[in-house]
């Protein structure tokens, strides 16, 4: 890949007003926040986050547990037993498990903890930074994680699957799999993931594995949420949420003043918490007639004592929900920074009074890097067209306007004789209004039949030049539809896979850290 152009995020028009407003430092948001998102800020993060308890034992135990069975790098291995030290610090990104690692942001922000952790360690050469994936293997939303676009194919595995998908049988890939090798995808990688497959029962396993062989050479950890004994050392914050519906009471203040500027991200519900078992993860509910908590769903219901001896025997059946998700991360590891698209620091910049409450250091926010891949085709069309990527932000009927008017050889404005016929009317209408001052109405309803004619007449004009143009608009289609495949950005959908190479991951390390703050374009052969 080569770097061709970029563009500040705050500018593209793709973030939600919050996340704008969050970027360009809205000084109202400073109460939703902890630090402002600069390099400068970690200084006094490193500062905050060292008075957590953080149980740096127990961490290690858990991930040298989940790397008994990968084969992975001295970096690697050295970067889990840092983490025992007290000046070794973590950046974090997050995602559930997806077929073949999923859209291309999930490269992306995972990327980004790398280049973040190697602009720390210049920044603040006394502590060491660790970039870590969490695996949010627990998820059970399987129609989001099921499928894949690679070279614009859908590929989707095929048969049932329930439950938490990091437990789903791995074995459920292999018609997807079958699909990736007929559209030819590179034999480096059907080998990753055939020997993945034939090791790995689990697709969550596969997922650590995948992740894992792709960024092993810079140090990247992947920790599975999904752990007893990491949610045993949690236990009473799981407690604490069930019987005292903590975040519903405390983060009720900050979801109104969001509620007043913003479209809020996520709703807490009474209780965040899941039941979990192998084939399903269902919400608990609060029974106030039969002063029961009952599983939605399902036969089943605990009493309070029964509930609570459940968490302390088996803390692995209860799943956080993407409202305390956040907190158990931040409990769980020493973490300096979230690294996430629009979407995840939306619902993170509600949360911060839950981690107030339970005294986790709140940590600080950046908004991943974007980008998107332009094949040879796309770049000899925009040197046709003569044209930047920026300008594909546009909707594409204005951005086929503006060209076809720029590129125009006649004159498809009417805009002059609009303003004569304004003119005009006017003096009919005062000369009307002499004889008669209900005249005047009539003579607003004939100007409007010459207006409604001179817009329509002025549309045909830009209409047949669009034809005259026809080649360059269908090169513009072209382009926003390789950027924008399917109406949703090519990140978004497009996989890794489509642009996979021997430098594409060391490639996203170097460009693709957050602080930069731009959307960048990339070229390809």
């Amino acid at each position: 890949m080569q770097l061709i152009e970029e563009i500040k995020l705050t500018e593209t028009g793709i973030l939600p007003p919050l996340i704008r407003d969050y970027l360009e430092g809205n000084e109202s948001l400073l109460p939703l926040y902890q630090y402002r998102p600069s390099l400068e800020s970690f200084a006094q993060a490193i500062h905050d986050k060292q008075k957590d308890p953080t149980d740096r034992p127990l961490l290690v135990e858990v991930l040298l547990a989940q790397y008994a069975d990968i084969a992975t790098t001295d970096v690697v291995t050295k970067n889990i037993a840092a983490l025992s030290d007290v000046n070794t610090f973590t950046v974090t990104a997050a995602h559930q498990p997806c077929l073949f690692l999923g859209p291309l942001y999930n490269i992306w922000k995972t990327a980004g903890t790398i280049q973040l952790c190697r602009q720390l360690k210049q920044a603040y050469p006394d502590y060491h930074f660790v970039p870590v994936f969490w695996l949010g293997s627990e998820d059970h939303d399987v129609a989001e994680v099921n499928h894949v676009f690679v070279k614009g194919k859908r590929l989707e595995w095929t048969g049932e699957a329930s439950g938490p998908v990091g437990r789903i049988p791995s074995s459920i890939l292999q018609s997807a799999l079958a699909e990736l090798k007929a559209i030819g995808a590179k034999d480096e990688v059907l080998q990753m993931i055939e020997s993945g497959l034939s090791r790995y029962s689990t697709f969550g396993k596969l997922t650590q594995y995948l992740l894992n062989e792709l960024f092993k050479d810079f140090g990247l950890l992947v920790l599975d949420a999904d752990n007893a004994k990491l949610k045993q050392k949690f236990a009473s914050c799981i407690s604490d949420e069930i019987f005292q519906q903590r975040a519903d009471k405390v983060l009720r203040a900050n979801l109104e003043f969001l509620q007043e500027r913003y479209q809020v991200q996520a709703q807490p519900r009474e209780i965040n918490y899941f039941y979990m078992a192998d084939d399903y993860r269902e919400r608990i509910v609060y029974n106030s007639d039969t002063d029961t908590f009952d599983i939605h769903n399902r036969a089943l219901s605990f009493t309070a004592d029964e509930l609570q001896a459940e968490i302390a025997n088996h803390p692995e059946r209860f799943s956080p929900n993407v409202i305390v998700r956040p907190l158990f991360q931040e409990f769980t590891l020493p973490n300096l920074a979230f690294i996430g698209g629009s979407g995840e620091l939306s619902y993170w910049m509600e949360l911060k009074p839950l981690f107030d409450y339970y005294q986790v250091n709140y940590p600080m926010l950046l908004m991943r890097g974007a980008g998107a891949i332009l094949s040879s085709s796309t770049q000899n069309k925009l040197k046709k067209l003569e044209m930047k990527c920026a300008p594909f932000f546009q909707e594409t009927d204005s951005l086929i306007k503006e060209y076809v008017k720029e590129h125009t050889t006649a004159d498809t404005s009417l805009e002059s004789e609009k303003q004569t016929v304004e003119k005009l009317f006017d003096n009919i209408s005062a000369k009307a209004a002499l004889v008669d001052a209900t005249l005047m109405q009539s003579a607003a309803a004939e100007k409007q039949k010459v207006m409604n004619s001179l817009n329509n007449l002025e549309a045909k004009m830009l209409k047949a030049e669009k034809r005259n143009q026809e080649v360059a608009v269908n090169q513009i289609w072209a382009v926003r539809e390789a950027l924008y495949p399917g109406g949703s950005l090519q990140e978004r959908t497009e996989g890794f896979l489509s642009y996979y190479d021997g430098h594409f991951i060391a490639q996203a390390v170097e460009w693709m850290g957050p602080l930069a703050g731009t959307f960048k374009f990339f070229a390809v052969e």
